[in-house]
């Protein structure tokens, strides 16, 4: 795992020096794994998955583990930030808490995806083909 301050580049623009965090690759991975989870568990996943891997995904962000802390960690991010939002948007998608704007747009969000997801399953050829 890459320390935190490998990951910044230095820019030189005449005497002034200016510092930009790019995470390298392998953080580039790791959040794209971060991301398919909670795509999966929020259900804004592109293509359908299977009863085993929803449950799978629903376990991994039920309890927090250090799997949850080393994954938030290799993608560059706090894992204590990042669990307090998952969970809260959890509570919010579940009913039990009351949205504040930022996380009643990022539901919309997730319900515009699967509107389109289900669009785009509809008129899919393949969905159309008798036979």
């Amino acid at each position: 795992m890459a320390s935190y301050h490998q990951n910044k580049t230095h820019v030189f623009y005449g005497q002034a020096m200016a510092e930009y965090n790019k995470p390298p690759s392998e953080q580039k991975l790791w959040r794209a794994v971060l991301n398919q989870a909670l795509e999966d568990a929020f259900g804004v996943n592109t293509i359908s998955i299977c009863s085993t891997d929803k449950a799978e995904v629903d376990q991994f962000f039920r309890r927090r583990t250090s799997d949850f802390d080393r994954l938030c960690e290799d993608a560059g991010l706090d894992p204590t930030r990042l669990w307090r939002k998952i969970q809260k948007l959890k509570g919010v998608q579940a009913g039990f808490l009351t949205p504040n704007k930022k996380e009643q747009d990022t539901l919309a969000m997730f319900d515009s995806f699967k509107e389109r997801r289900n669009k785009y399953i509809k008129a899919h050829w393949r969905n159309n083909y008798v036979g």
